[in-house]
């Protein structure tokens, strides 16, 4: 099953069919203005008027309004609806990796709590220019994107274990020296990876694309 959540206002969805489609505060709004029928709509919804949130109400199978003020973000609350009802789905996130820096970066590690890591190898987070995945220990083969000239990996709890084979820009484990490697790039059509422990967030970059 693939659901498509966005959340917020994004610069960018994929061109695809999804199984389910799920807002997030004005992300309902910006799929239901599409005619999209919502199988979820969650979020605090501070950012829609009380007309737009009636539009929200009758285009979706389910709403959740959620307390402005609150321990958790309203993406946060839709992935906790998915682990309880659609824990095998694949997850498409639009606009969660724009505006302020800090809701960005929070977005961008959401995944690697240990809550959600059972979702984790099938996040993956959209928008014009990057696509963001995340891996679990192991060795895995990642594929080249031609969308995308770069690739990047910041490491999460690895301890230093992240390995790179077939990269322009190789390393060995014990070479290791920094959290985050940017503007990696591609070889062949696939390159290795390999760590022992935490999570590896995987950057795939590159030009901007038209809306």
């Amino acid at each position: 099953m693939k659901i498509l959540i966005v959340a917020g206002l994004p610069d960018f969805i994929p061109d695809e069919t999804f199984d389910k489609y799920i807002g997030v505060d004005r992300g309902s709004l910006f799929l239901v203005e599409k005619g999209i029928q919502l199988t979820l709509a969650i979020g605090d919804f501070d950012s829609v008027s009380k007309t737009e949130l009636d539009k929200i109400s009758v285009s979706t199978d389910k709403l959740i309004k959620l307390p402005a003020e609150k321990d958790l973000t309203d993406l946060e609350a839709a992935l906790d609806f998915i682990l309880k009802d659609f824990p095998d789905a694949e997850l498409t996130i639009a606009g969660a990796l724009g505006g302020r820096l800090d809701h960005l970066l929070t977005n961008a590690y959401l995944a690697t709590r240990p809550k959600y890591q059972s979702l984790a190898p099938k996040i993956y987070l959209v928008d014009r220019q990057n696509l963001v995945t995340y891996l679990l220990p192991g060795q895995h083969l990642l594929k080249r994107i031609p969308t995308y000239k770069y690739i990047g990996f910041v490491q999460v709890d690895t301890k230093d274990s992240l390995a790179i084979v077939g990269a322009k820009y190789p390393l060995k484990a014990e070479d290791n020296f920094s959290l985050i490697y940017a503007s990696n790039e591609f070889i062949s059509e696939q390159m290795q990876v390999s760590f022992e422990s935490g999570v590896v967030i995987v950057i795939y970059s590159g030009d901007l694309r038209k809306k």
